[in-house]
């Protein structure tokens, strides 16, 4: 028998007896009611996390409904019914994004604690940074300042399959990407049709083993008798991810059609860019289609008029990558050596419409709010951005490692990126492996010539591909069309 609670019990337990009856449900064939149990025990976790607004406590909520959640895509994907389908691939990327956050005051005991972690960070080395306990202290209160001073505003609505139609142009399509914990399909629509296409699992598993491992060795050997071998095996495998991944959902599409993505976790290491059936096509990989639909009319013009550019040490082609990207800017402010301090870069991005870092990345696994990129003082950490009042549009990450993500659970991916758009940055360019200096320099400074233009982020960075011929790992997260 289903587990009879008092009202007044805890949330925790009442999630727990909600996977109990959505997955008893389940186990007898009564798909609708499973769906039904597993949205009532998802709808009590988002009460919940309303009284919440910084994103590592959203994320960490969220967790909570990790098994409701694949119960509920699962007799989703079992329903055939591409409406109910979209519906929970929504619900799962709106689990920790749903309630749109209040940024917090200015706090100047938060900036105090993290000028002094800074320093910290560039003392310490290797694990001594995790386990030191002065090192311990300042980032439990640096998180406990952190939940205090962020509110939740209010919960971001999802929008209907159908809606999301009537919002797509012809040159558009929306790819959902829907992972159960066995198995992976892909919403395919367009502004008149709608498809699930089933897709192998098995064989994506198979192609990602050792996937980060080949980008980076073809960053790094790049010339001598190797560097053939190394990029005719990166080739073979992202020739194979295309096939199993994104072949299949574009085979009825027209060339050149944009791609809206949004993915699991469980994709979070695929770079899609380098795919060949991205090849001239714009895209981006977007928080959640409903944020990207409500967001839409603030984005009918991508008309930006400053741009500012901060470059981190030991980069060696930082400084040119800056100078000429700033180049095309009427106005444009470079931070360069001494000049490029925590301070004046988060003063620069208050300002500007987009932001350019160059800098080497700190990934931060355990708590991805405390990764961020190094400048003249030290690491500019995820929560100094929250610290910003006014964040840019567009931001532009060049650096080797900030574009990745620590995948909590099945669903669920948090990185600098989702800092970023987090705070209200619309997009973030970023990669999530290792690119080399000069590729990163001579594409990214291009990109700048699109965003001038007004060509929107995705566009400016597809265009880019095109004209320097460098098929990297860079990519559009959030809004980039």
């Amino acid at each position: 028998a289903a587990p009879r609670l008092p009202l007044d019990a805890p949330t925790p337990l009442r999630l727990r007896a909600a996977e109990f009856r959505a997955e008893r449900a389940a186990a007898l064939g009564r798909l609708a009611a499973a769906r039904q149990h597993a949205s009532d025990g998802l709808t009590l976790l988002a009460d919940w996390q309303r009284s919440f607004g910084a994103l590592d406590l959203q994320a960490s909520l969220a967790m909570h409904g990790a098994n409701l959640m694949f119960q509920g895509l699962s007799a989703a994907v079992a329903s055939g019914d591409e409406s109910i389908l979209f519906d929970w691939s929504e619900r799962a990327r709106h689990l920790s994004q749903q309630v749109a956050p209040v940024r917090p005051p200015h706090d100047p005991a938060l900036a105090t604690d993290l000028a002094e972690l800074r320093m910290l960070r560039a003392e310490l080395t290797g694990s001594e940074w995790t386990t030191h306990p002065q090192v311990r202290a300042l980032r439990d209160r640096v998180r406990e300042r952190q939940w205090t001073a962020t509110g939740a505003g209010d919960a971001r609505p999802r929008v209907s399959l159908a809606t999301l139609q009537s919002e797509l142009d012809a040159d558009t399509a929306v790819l959902s990407y829907v992972f159960t914990g066995g198995s992976l399909v892909c919403l395919v629509t367009t502004a008149d049709t709608a498809r699930i296409v089933a897709l192998s699992w098995a064989a994506v598993q198979e192609e990602t083993k050792g996937l980060r491992a080949d980008l980076d060795v073809s960053a790094t050997v790049r010339s001598g008798p190797m560097a053939a071998v190394v990029a005719r095996a990166l080739e073979d495998r992202m020739l194979r991810l295309d096939e199993a991944l994104l072949a299949p959902v574009c085979a009825e599409l027209p060339p050149g059609t944009r791609l809206l993505l949004t993915v699991p976790g469980a994709l979070a290491a695929i770079p899609w860019g380098m795919l060949p059936s991205m090849l001239h096509r714009a895209f981006t990989l977007a928080t959640s289609v409903s944020r990207w639909v409500h967001d839409r009319p603030a984005r009918q013009s991508f008309t930006a008029r400053s741009a500012g550019f901060a470059v981190g040490p030991r980069v060696p082609r930082g400084v040119d990558e800056a100078v000429a990207a700033a180049s095309v800017w009427a106005d444009a402010s470079i931070l360069t050596g001494e000049s490029a301090r925590v301070d004046a870069v988060t003063t620069l991005a208050d300002r500007v419409d987009v932001l350019h870092i160059a800098a080497h990345g700190r990934h931060t696994v355990d708590n991805p709010l405390f990764a961020g990129f190094e400048l003249a003082d030290g690491t500019l950490f995820g929560y100094d951005v929250d610290l910003i009042p006014h964040v840019p549009s567009t931001v532009v990450l060049s650096a080797c490692e900030l574009g990745r993500s620590s995948v909590r659970w099945g669903e669920e991916a948090l990185g600098m990126t989702r800092v970023w758009l987090h705070a209200g940055a619309n997009c973030v360019i970023a990669t999530p492996v290792v690119v080399p200096d000069d590729v990163a320099s001579e594409l990214l400074s291009t990109v700048h010539f699109g965003l001038i233009r007004g060509d929107s982020p995705a566009m400016a960075l597809a265009a880019a591909s095109d004209k320097t011929g460098h098929r990297t790992p860079f990519q559009c997260h959030g809004s980039g069309f």
